[in-house]
């Protein structure tokens, strides 16, 4: 299992959307297919720049193509998405 974690932030101008929410986590894994994505909002970060999101999957390019899906049809469906921070 890899996870890899990324700062997400607001489009220039604007604050996350999505930091004004709740954290959370979901587990979609299904037997050897690990899928876990967790969320950190200003309830854990402290601000609403950006949303810290973590992605645990079974290789690192998972980890990227889930993060895109995210932006595009998931947690971050309905913000408007500036710098995305990859975080070590």
């Amino acid at each position: 299992m890899i996870t890899r974690s990324w700062k997400v932030y607001g489009a220039e101008g604007h604050r996350q959307r999505e930091s004004f929410g709740q954290s959370r986590r979901f587990d979609f894994s299904e037997g050897d297919d690990i899928k876990i994505i967790e969320v950190d909002n200003s309830d854990k970060t402290g601000t609403n720049d950006f949303s810290i999101i973590r992605i645990s999957r079974n290789t690192a390019e998972e980890c990227e193509q889930t993060l895109m899906s995210q932006i595009t049809d998931g947690v971050f469906e309905n913000s408007r998405v500036g710098a995305i921070e990859e975080i070590f």
